[in-house]
């Protein structure tokens, strides 16, 4: 069922979390996980109800969710994770991929949450939702997707057949830049080229600055959340696990994961993203899906005058879509 959803709730009663700005040790709310000898840290709420896990972005981490953890925790049981290398989970120096926070996400589900889930994701963490649904459907109940991504990073994947048409666009493209982008992974890999670099990346203002160009609503870029990623940036191992994410492989499309995909679908997806755009190839391609997968529960909801990060952005709306769809499942 496709809807359209207006932004007119912005302005909507909101309550914030007091969240921790910094290192997530200075936080009462987070609680630690160990998984293959790296700290996982996370953020729960509610006591009784279905199993929601709520999985962040690129660059950013569990504190997206400030407005969604408490407001879904109070008809299921949510819980809120940093992937490792961003927020205060641990930021080792490892070789990143999708299938790296996929392990880690099922690890997560099984032996802390301790029943099946929905996966609830914005942008990589919507892939990394796709990626558990595909390889392990009893961790999974159901998985939401927020302006999914199509790769770890920007090196996506070229389509090796057409997907409904969907992989004209990247065919084309992706080869324009093929040299571009190894000439980055080169150069992210000299330390003292790539260093200042990331310097520049995680001051105050630039982060600012960044994310003024992902919100819709200026009053939502504020201390806290601009904290909440210098603070993770600028710890011990940030700088390694930034550039092993930015080289490292873009893994396979959700568009070649989907057919292993099983469980009810939700989509939500911001009409004025920039950085999965709705009239692009992907974003097209989720538009089409509940009309490809046949049979199976697939619902797409677009909000309008939306970014890319509408469940803080705008979180009364995803709130309301994602507590009645979750209490809509079997």
């Amino acid at each position: 069922m496709t809807r359209t959803m207006t932004s007119a709730t912005r302005h909507g009663e909101r309550r914030v979390r007091a969240l921790a700005t910094d290192e997530a040790s200075t936080s009462e709310d987070v609680r630690y996980h160990a998984w293959r000898g790296h700290r996982v840290a996370y953020r729960s709420s509610g006591t009784s109800g279905p199993a929601i896990v709520l999985v962040h972005g690129f660059g950013v981490s569990s504190y997206q969710f400030r407005d969604n953890i408490e407001a879904l925790g109070e008809r299921n049981r949510v819980f809120a994770i940093d992937l490792v290398g961003f927020g205060a989970s641990d930021q080792p120096d490892v070789a990143y991929n999708m299938e790296f926070w996929r392990d880690q996400v099922i690890d997560f589900v099984e032996n802390v949450v301790g029943e099946p889930a929905v996966l609830v994701g914005n942008s990589i963490g919507s892939l990394a939702a796709v990626h558990v649904a595909s390889a392990s459907p009893k961790s999974t109940s159901g998985i939401v997707l927020i302006n999914c991504a199509g790769g770890m990073n920007n090196k996506v994947k070229r389509l090796d057949g057409d997907f409904d048409g969907y992989g004209l666009q990247y065919k084309a493209v992706v080869p324009i830049f093929s040299v571009v982008l190894a000439i980055i992974d080169t150069v992210l890999k000299i330390e003292p080229i790539a260093k200042p670099l990331f310097n520049s990346v995680r001051g105050e203002e630039n982060v600012r600055g960044a994310l003024a160009n992902v919100y819709m609503d200026a009053s939502r870029v504020d201390d806290g959340l601009v904290k909440s990623i210098c603070g993770a940036a600028n710890r011990e191992g940030a700088f390694k696990a930034f550039v092993n994410i930015l080289t490292g492989p873009a893994g396979p499309r959700p568009e070649e994961l989907m057919p292993n995909v099983e469980c009810p679908i939700l989509i939500l997806w911001g009409s004025k993203d920039t950085i999965t755009p709705l009239d692009f190839p992907l974003g097209q391609y989720f538009f089409n899906l509940e009309k490809t997968r046949v049979g199976k529960k697939t619902d797409f909801v677009q909000f309008d005058g939306e970014g890319h990060c509408v469940q803080d952005d705008n979180p009364k709306l995803v709130n309301e879509a994602i507590g009645t769809w979750v209490a809509g499942l079997p």
